[in-house]
């Protein structure tokens, strides 16, 4: 066994001498007089295919476990698994003349319904599933121990680009190269629904539950609120690229307003610039702000500087009675309010800390827009335009949720929303 050993070792790969070694060992375990007395190779004097009633040269008794898309349809680590580790072949041809990898599914100790030993699906011309106790542990070595392979992933993208748990330490096994399945070309499969952008909307600022709660947009969109038909009341939207897809009710359809605007870096706002009651769009670019009323594509119809390129923007009515909105900004924790497009702030007070995230609301409805500062789930709003405690305290969403603040229903104060 030893000389043996020395001799694979030279001319195969450690998991290959480890494997050839084993079956040596085991043919003479099992059935050393037919191993030492007949001419056939080891694995055929050990070959007994797990007890599985399938003949030596099928794919049940080569030693390697299935893929876990032939099993369980998908070419990822089932449920109750984790990526234990990766080797990498060479010379497939399969992934433009670059490496393939193959990343093995490990059973965790802790899942329910562990699996055993069997050929996969129950057929001979599958490989095994969860015979295999071994792991290269390049990936969740934060994981002391784990299970048999239940199944393998195969894949061209190197293993530590799909799971950040593993690390780049090479293994590479050629013999696997060839190994395939018409599962893993198939196109992925659609899904049965659309993911959809959750929103949740309180009427109110107050602790509590959602008033409105639905899915609009993709995941990744901007969302954005404003009164776009002019009924009153603040409907959700949002921004991809430089497309805005606006709805003019508070729940999943079809968008009723489709336009494009602006560049997709720039600083977004929304806000009725000419007093119609309805909301158009605007961005501020450096200190430059693009404003344009109609909700169509085309050129801004307002441009004027103001502020700084590192300030925070904000928009809302200032005065007892305003019918546009106004604009100002947000530097560390002092708030500049204008009250007209040009000139200097009209209004300055500090309030907040300089890292909370700044929103504007009429939070008592008495039709002027004031402060609000949002630190983790936490609002702290205000009243009036000027410095202070807050008037209004109240939890709502979580943190990382996307803001947002808008009346929500006719004649109500405004109140919080958030999109996740």
């Amino acid at each position: 066994m030893d000389k043996t050993s020395s001799l694979l070792a030279t001319r195969t790969s450690r998991r290959g001498m480890l494997v050839r070694s084993a079956i040596v060992g085991s043919a003479l375990a099992t059935n050393p007089s037919g191993y030492i007395l007949r001419p056939i190779s080891a694995y055929a004097a050990a070959c007994q295919c797990r007890g599985q009633p399938c003949s030596c040269g099928t794919a049940c008794c080569d030693g390697y476990t299935e893929f876990c898309c032939s099993i369980y349809g998908e070419n990822k680590c089932p449920s109750g698994t984790a990526p234990a580790g990766w080797w990498r072949a060479e010379g497939s041809g399969l992934c433009g003349g670059a490496s393939r990898y193959y990343m093995d599914c490990n059973q965790l100790l802790d899942a329910p319904n562990q699996c055993s030993c069997s050929c996969a699906n129950g057929d001979c011309n599958h490989r095994v599933t969860c015979c295999t106790h071994f792991r290269y542990g390049q990936c969740h070595q934060e994981i002391p121990q784990v299970g048999a392979i239940a199944c393998r992933v195969v894949t061209c993208t190197p293993p530590w680009q799909i799971d950040p748990t593993c690390t780049a330490a090479d293994a590479r096994d050629d013999a696997t190269r060839l190994h395939d399945a018409p599962c893993l070309h198939e196109a992925p499969k659609p899904k049965d629904r659309l993911v959809l952008a959750q929103f949740f909307l309180r009427a109110s600022p107050t602790s509590g539950g959602a008033d409105l709660a639905f899915g609009y947009g993709d995941p990744g969109d901007q969302p954005i609120a404003g009164d776009w038909n002019g009924d009153g009341v603040d409907t959700i939207g949002v921004r991809r690229g430089n497309t805005f897809y606006l709805r003019n009710s508070n729940s999943s359809g079809p968008a009723d307003i489709v336009f494009n605007y602006a560049d997709p870096q720039d600083y977004l706002i929304i806000g009725d610039w000419d007093g119609d009651g309805i909301d158009g769009v605007g961005v501020v670019r450096g200190n430059t702000w693009y404003l344009r009323n109609s909700l169509s594509s085309g050129p801004a119809e307002t441009i004027f500087n103001f502020g700084n390129p590192l300030d925070r923007p904000v928009v809302g009515k200032w005065r007892k009675g305003q019918k546009a909105d106004s604009v100002g900004v947000v530097r560390g924790n002092t708030w500049y309010l204008r009250n007209n497009a040009t000139g200097l702030a009209d209004i300055t007070f500090d309030y907040g800390d300089p890292n909370d995230k700044v929103l504007v609301g009429d939070w008592d409805g008495d039709g002027i827009d004031t402060p609000c500062v949002v630190r983790g789930s936490t609002y702290y709003a205000r009243n009036s335009n000027s410095s202070g405690v807050a008037d209004v305290v109240f939890q709502y969403g979580d943190t990382g949720d996307l803001l947002l603040a808008g009346k929500w229903k006719k004649g109500a104060p405004t109140g919080p929303g958030v999109a996740r």
